[in-house]
């Protein structure tokens, strides 16, 4: 069966896996964060996503329309176009700003996917986010990107982003009296200055990754004090993961 370009098939045998991001989703009313699927970029080129089990039973989350079965891989030629329409388009006369606010200055590194970790793919109109699968590779090395939040809030005129250099490194310290979420990190420069927050939806994984993680360093990769608030800082974290630690999908070959 193909539906608006995807083949719904169950499952993908065997299918090898180039890159993985996760969906998470905000429940409007408890404001609990879900992860509800998986984005599947596979080495044949081809896209694949499939629901998790949290998103099975999930009592208020309902399929997409593009995905209507919670059963099924859907798999496609091209990036699904719920995951296309969380893009900038390149035809917009500041996506070459964006792209340089992203650290995106090789045309390797300019893909859909890089950009949706990159961004976590936000919408105004819905509660959906991107997340990087944290996977280390041989040397048991996590490298990711993400944008922080809040920094028009903690430093509305600039003036901490502006002492800060590309490379710089930068300290993540609990929020605990945060009244929205106890479970807030901030970002702070050397002097322990806020100047922004870890994302909410992205707080469960970094929370795993540092836990499994021997070693993790916040480096500021691209400052941009005079870009939208919200492509200020892009942060870049570096974790090592013990060899001993690694999962399978971390020291062997991704397969769905």
């Amino acid at each position: 069966m193909v539906t608006d370009g995807l083949t719904r098939v169950a499952p993908v045998a065997d299918a090898e896996v180039s890159r993985c991001l996760f969906l998470i989703w905000q429940n409007p009313e408890s404001r609990k964060f879900i992860r509800v699927g998986s984005l599947y970029e596979l080495v044949d080129g081809r896209f694949a996503f499939a629901y998790t089990d949290d998103a099975v039973a999930a009592e208020d989350f309902y399929p997409l329309t593009q995905f209507p079965d919670l059963d099924r891989i859907y798999v496609s030629t091209g990036l699904p176009a719920f995951f296309v329409n969380r893009l900038m388009s390149r035809k917009r006369e500041s996506f070459s700003g964006y792209l340089r606010s992203l650290g995106i200055d090789s045309p390797e590194l300019d893909t859909p996917m890089e950009l949706l970790a990159r961004t976590g793919g936000p919408r105004e109109t819905d509660t959906f986010h991107l997340v990087d699968d944290f996977v280390a590779d041989a040397h048991g090395l996590v490298t990711s990107r993400f944008l922080a939040s809040g920094v028009r809030h903690l430093d509305p005129e600039g003036a901490r982003l502006a002492t800060l250099d590309d490379g710089d490194r930068l300290q993540l310290c609990s929020n605990r009296n945060n009244p929205k979420n106890e479970r807030a990190q901030l970002i702070c420069i050397g002097t322990g200055e806020p100047v922004g927050y870890v994302p909410d939806w992205l707080l469960a994984d970094l929370e795993d990754l540092q836990a499994r993680s021997s070693e993790l360093t916040v480096i500021a990769e691209r400052v941009s004090p005079h870009a939208q608030p919200h492509l200020r800082l892009l942060c870049r974290v570096e974790a090592r993961v013990s060899v001993d630690r690694l999962g399978s999908t971390d020291s062997e070959v991704r397969r769905i």
